[in-house]
Order: structure tokens, then sequence, then C-alpha cells
């Protein structure tokens, strides 16, 4: 093999033989005498045979190259445009070393990946779904999208060992390990990153003694994982006593770990970031985070010190690229691209001949493994769950199905839609032509109580400023069938006490019977001719039992009888309802819910169908009799970022005379912009509409929060008006800004309806409810 060194003077080849004796082995002195032989031939005069034949024989071999990656986030994305020109330039890897995204993608071109093949799986990954979980309502059981509808905080808290817990990392990393997975292929059946095409070391930092951790065996994914945990943002791997998170705490550019595991020359690649000016760093968020880099760039530096001439550091300018900017794969891969060309010079130093390098490259090219085929299906380490429950959520995983990778994440991904789990991951065993998976779902740690946070507040130009704070509590797997318990405590504008116990009667869950008991208050204006003229107190108190069927994840039917009391108490203002002194109700009821939207608060895509139907009567010592319905249809249309949504809605008493407490109610920014919040009320109504949502900026694209300019148009008329307002039809024009954020949907809106009414609202969180099922749809 022709050494790259061969071409430099004869003094330089002398001066790399000796910088190689170390690698020098006793059993090749006779060799290195015969070398310092032929040198002296050469400077005798030799023959040019004896001078050819001596260089041969005092040729070294080509040193041995450690790739270096360092951390980054979305910019060691560029690490792939760097690979890609290495190849280009035929400069072969021997063992690499890698921090957070240097160790992923040093870690699936470990497993022998082309630089071509990773680009292309790189630049096909979609970041939304795998960092930002984009898709994943879909797997989500409809009982949970149900009770979720409300909440605008998606975070839950627990008690683990008497003490209060929750997630310890803000975004889900189920997507992320199985894109992991999915990249690394069966090389995670190798538990020795030494016998990997290139071997490879990934470095984490143990968050318990604070020390450097270098991976070289186990699974590769979660080594890989482990290396890219940030702390508070991604949750960390925990191996017996040791908590892993991000390696750049403490090493992001390893090259004296690739230098250990290899090198006779490094080739280290590293982030450049512009430094921050001072009037940048005003706030305690940019020192917070100025901070981190600080911290990191002093032990990236330090390790560019020991960098040698004879290796070569590659600095990536990222320009305005962030750490977070994963839609930017594109654009950081070029910049890796550019700056490896920028440094082509010093890396064909290092180039071998094209038949060499097409050797090396077969020599460490691998065929991933796309499909298996499952000789057995195990779920394991459950405690609370039933397996059976879990195993009944995979469509694609049987004894003696061929799968693809794919499948496997899919259906994984479906078991971590259920909610009980941290995450799921999966291991073969077995040989390879009678795998047997074991899937592994990590039950919540803080369970089996849960605790999540609701938050909604309001506002109109009139002077109303409305609120509501709550909590919801689950205890669930009460039993083997899923025995849920439900408690519900909400404060301020709507008031609920409530407590449920949701039983299926299945192991699939499809059949359920759910006891209720509900107390519920709320506040609500009266008004005539747009003024507002009372308030009142509007409750009731009532048990039901119902049963149901769930229809895959998308459909709810159920049906119950209810009991109870309800009541009208006038707060403030002349009287205009009827007085109701805890009058009995009882009634039976039949509702349907069908919803493939992909996001509750916001929707951009999807459809929603929820009707209903009440009788009530004398039967159970009933006070009151009237049969209604309502219904809503919505669509939302997704184009090019955009989004147009479809609607209409309409209720009506069907008989009998319906009390106060049922009433529709129409205003507010959700069901009628431009009408104050319960402006119209009565026993009937129609809406419909239509409104279109324009992207105009991005607050955290990854995660799908955007702001959107909106325009929306609509009709409506209320029916059997509790104050005598017979406006007719009304006409509705109304325009903002909407989107999803942290806090939750958000809505700020310009409303003109055609009584010459103008409203000026908004609305973040929770919904605050305004009286038809049109809450449920904005």
């Amino acid at each position: 093999m022709m050494n790259v060194q061969a071409s430099l003077p004869l003094s330089r080849q002398l001066l790399v033989l000796s910088g190689h004796r170390k690698r020098i082995s006793s059993h090749r002195v006779p060799a290195l005498i015969a070398g310092i032989a032929a040198v002296s031939a050469l400077f005798a005069g030799a023959s040019a045979q004896a001078e050819e034949a001596a260089a041969a024989v005092a040729t070294p071999e080509r040193p041995r190259i450690a790739l270096v990656l360092g951390g980054g986030g979305a910019k060691g994305l560029a690490h792939v445009g760097v690979l890609e020109v290495m190849d280009q330039l035929q400069v072969p890897v021997d063992c690499i070393a890698g921090t957070s995204m240097g160790a992923l993608v040093g870690g699936a071109y470990a497993t022998g990946m082309s630089a071509e093949t990773l680009s292309e799986e790189a630049l096909g990954i979609d970041w939304q779904k795998t960092v930002g979980s984009k898709g994943g309502r879909k797997y989500v059981p409809i009982e949970r999208k149900l009770q979720a509808r409300t909440f605008n905080n998606p975070a839950e808290f627990g008690f683990e060992d008497g003490r209060l817990s929750g997630v310890s990392g803000l975004i889900s990393t189920q997507d992320i390990e199985g894109t992991i997975r999915n990249l690394v292929s069966d090389a995670r059946l190798q538990r020795d990153f030494d016998t990997l095409p290139i071997p490879f070391r990934a470095v984490a930092t143990d968050m318990v003694s604070g020390d450097m951790v270098v991976m070289g065996s186990g699974d590769l994914s979660v080594a890989m994982r482990a290396s890219m945990a940030l702390p508070g943002v991604f949750s960390p791997v925990v191996e017996g006593n040791k908590v892993l998170s991000d390696g750049g705490m403490v090493r992001n550019l390893p090259v004296d770990i690739g230098r250990e595991l290899c090198a006779d020359v490094v080739i280290a690649v590293w982030l450049s970031t512009p430094q921050p000016g001072p009037d940048d760093l005003k706030s305690a968020a940019a020192i917070l985070s100025r901070s981190t880099d600080v911290m990191i760039d002093a032990n990236e530096k330090a390790q560019i010190a020991t960098l040698t001439e004879q290796d070569i550091g590659i600095s990536v300018p990222m320009g305005d690229i962030g750490t977070a900017d994963f839609q930017r794969a594109a654009d950081a891969v070029e910049l890796g691209r550019q700056a490896a060309l920028a440094a082509s010079t010093a890396l064909q130093r290092y180039s071998i001949p094209r038949s060499e390098y097409l050797a090396w490259r077969e020599s460490v090219s691998t065929e991933q493994m796309r499909t298996v085929r499952l000789a057995g299906v195990k779920v394991v380490g459950l405690e609370r769950v039933n397996p059976e429950y879990v195993q009944a959520q995979l469509q694609y995983l049987t004894d003696g199905a061929e799968v693809t990778l794919e499948q496997i994440e899919e259906d994984t991904g479906r078991i971590y839609a259920l909610g009980d789990f941290s995450k799921v991951a999966y291991t073969f065993n077995g040989p390879p032509e009678a795998r047997v998976i074991e899937i592994r779902p990590e039950e919540k740690s803080y369970g089996p109580n849960f605790f999540t946070l609701t938050a909604g507040l309001a506002g109109q130009t009139n002077g109303e400023l409305l609120a509501i704070l709550g909590v919801d509590h689950n205890m669930t797997w009460l039993n083997e069938r899923g025995g849920r318990w439900h408690n519900v405590l909400q404060v301020g504008r709507q008031t609920i006490i409530a407590s449920d116990f949701y039983q299926p009667f299945d192991t699939e869950q499809r059949f359920f019977i759910q006891p209720v008991v509900r107390y519920e208050r709320n506040l609500q204006d009266i008004y005539q001719d747009g003024n507002r003229e009372s308030r009142y107190y509007v409750g009731e108190l009532f048990g039901r039992v119902d049963l149901g069927a769930n229809i895959g994840t998308y459909a709810q039917l159920r049906g119950g009888v209810q009991s109870g009391w309800i009541d009208t108490r006038l707060d403030i203002g002349q009287s205009l309802l009827p007085d109701l002194d805890k009058e009995r109700d009882s009634n039976i009821g039949i509702s349907g819910v069908f919803d493939t939207r992909d996001n509750a608060g916001l929707p951009l895509s999807g459809s929603y169908l929820n009707v209903r139907a009440t009788d009530s009567g004398s039967w159970l010592s009933g006070e009151q009799e009237y049969t209604v319905a309502e219904g809503v249809l919505a669509q939302a249309i997704p184009f090019r970022g955009n989004s147009l949504n479809l609607f209409a809605a309409g209720g009506k008493e069907l008989a009998g005379e319906l009390p106060v407490t049922r009433d529709f109610l129409l205003g507010g920014i959700r069901s009628f912009p431009g009408l104050w919040l319960q402006e119209l009320r009565g026993t009937s109504y129609w809406v419909a509409g239509g409104n279109y949502r324009q992207k105009i900026a991005d607050i955290v694209s990854l995660f799908n929060q955007s702001f959107y300019a909106g325009l929306r148009a609509q009709a409506g008329r209320i029916g059997g008006s509790r104050t005598g307002d017979t406006e007719g039809t009304l006409y509705g024009l109304s325009g903002g800004v909407s989107g999803r954020s942290p806090l939750g949907a958000f809505n700020l809106s310009l409303g003109y309806v055609t009584n010459d009414s103008w409203a000026l609202q908004f609305a973040i969180g929770a919904p605050i409810p305004e009286g038809t099922l049109l809450d449920e749809i904005n």
C-alpha cells in the first residue's frame, strides 16, 4: 500500500518513520534493519533498482486516522457534509470518537454507512416528528384525547419515593431513539464497539460524579442517545449508578479519546458560532444560555490546543444556525461541505489511491438490516400495566411476521402513545433466522398517580378578564383491565369538582363503564341589546353512569343515565332569568365523537365530529321535561404550512321546555368573534363558517409552534332568545393572530358583526367555556 508520505523528501520520510516507531512491533525489527541498510545504500549512490527496493522496504504504512466530531445539536449535521468531502478526496478513517450530534453522525458512519447514504438519511428525517413528536396524536387512545381536550399544558407530575417528581426532560425522546435505532440497524447487536466496521467511542457526562464517561460497549443506539441527552431538555440515560447526559459538558470535542483509540493522525471537526455582543446579553435567559456555551467552549478549546501539525482541524462557521434548527438540516450539511472543501489541501495529505480507497470502503461497508422475520414477540419488564393490553396495540409485530424497522418503530410508538411509559425500547434475541423481539416499555417512575395543571385566560374590550386554574388527577391501572380513577378541581370563571371511574370490560379496552359525580358552577353574564344587564351563577350537581365503546383511536360512542340538581342564582343586576332552586333533573343521553385532528388546541389538519342528544323526564323524580340535540362538524385542510378550517354547528330544543342551565350561548372569540362572551342565549342556534390561517412567523418551528394571521367569516342565528333579542341571521367577519405556544393555543381577534357590534378579544391556554360545542374546535 503506497503511503501518503512517499512523495515527501527522504529526510521527511525518515522523520515520519521515526514518528511511527511506536507502531513497529518486535517481529518487524528485521524489516527496520533492512530499511536502514537500504537508506544507506541510497546515500552511497546505489543503483536505481536498489533505490526502488530500499524505498519499498522503508515506506511505512499509512498513518491511522481518527475522526473526532464535536457536539452542537442541529449544527452537528454539518459533520455529514465533511464526510461527503472526505469521501470525494478518498480519505479513509480508522476510528471515530464523537460527542452529542457528533456521536450520532459518527456512530452511524462507524456502522459502515457511506457518506452518501448518511446524507440521504439525515436529510430524509422528519425532524418535527423526531424531536417535536409531530403526528403522534393519531396513536393516542380516544379516551385520552377526550380527557386532554381542555389541557393547555401536557407536562405532568407525580410522586416518587414520597417526593414530587416529573419528567426528567422537556422533550420526549421516544422518536429520537427510534430514529437512532433505525440508523444503526443491527449494529446494535455488536456489543463491543471495537468490532464495528470502524471502531467507535461516544462521550457522555455522568451527572452523579461529574466525570466523563467514554462508552465503547453495550447498545450502540443507547450510547449515541446518552451522548446527546442535553440536561433538562432530553431525559438522561440511567445505567447502574450512572446518570448519563450530554458529553459536551466535559468533552465537546474528544480529541484525546480519538488519539487513544487508534490515531497517528486526528481529523477534528467542530462547529463555530459568532460570539454574542454585549447588547445580546442583557436578559437573565441570555446570560444563563451563554454560561453553558462558555463552559462547553472552554473544554473544546483545550482539546483544539492539543492538535499537532500532523493533525487537521476543521472549524465549520455555522452563521445563524442554532442548536435547535433541525429544519435547516440541508443548510448545515452544506456548510460542512464548504468548510471541508476549504481544508481540502490539508485533507489531501491523507488521501490514498482510488483502488485502495475502494478496497477500504468495501472492507468497512456492511449491508444494513432493513427487515427481520420474527420467531416471537415478547413484552417484558412491566409491573403495573397489563402486558396483554400492550401487546394488543401491535399491528405489525406478530409471530412469524416479516417486518421493517419502520414498522417496528410505528408499533412501539403506539405503545408509547398509551401514556403510561417514559419510553419504549426493544431488543432482538436469538439467531438471525429466528429473531425474537423483546419490547421493553419503561413505566413512568412517578406513577401511578399523575397530575396535570390547567390554566386559561381570556379578555375583551368591554372590561371582562376571565381566568380558570385547575388540576387533573389520574390514578391508573387499579386493576388488570386498566381501571382509572380521575378527579378534577378547577376554580375561576368555571368552577368544577368532579370524580369518575373509568373501567374497561375487556383487555383491549374497547368497551367500558364510567360512573361520574360532578359539581359545576359557571358565572354567566346576561345581555340585552349588547349591554350587560346582570350576572348569574348557574350550577348543577349530578351523578351519571355511562356505558361506552372505543372504536380504534379515533372514535367513541357512549350512552348513560344521569340524575341531579340544577340551580340559578342572581349575582348582580336585574332579574332576567327564571330562578331555579335545586330543581331535580334526570335524563338519559347518547353521544358520539370522531377526532382525527393533529392538535386539539389549534388544528391544522384532520376532522372533528361531535353529536349528542339528551332526553329528560319525570322518571327518577325528575322535575324537568325536555329533549335537546346538538352537533358540530369541523374540517382542517392543510396547504403549504397554512390551513383552511371549515365548520358548522347547531343545537335545538326538540320537545318540552329547556331549563336555562341547558341554554345555548353564542358569542366570544371561539364561537362568534365580534359578539361579547355569551352575549346571545336561547333554546336553539346554528353557525357555519370558515377560517383561513396563513403562517407569518415561527416561535419554535421544531415543535410546530408558529404565529398565523387569520381571516374568519361566518353566519349564525340564535332561536328562542331568553332576553328578547331577535336579530335574525347575523354575519360576522374577523381577523387576527393565532398560534401554538409553550403556554398553549392563543388567539387575538378583532371582529365585526352585522348588528353593528365590534369586539377586540384574546384567549390563551385552556378554553374558557362559551356555551356550545364550538368551544372544542377553536
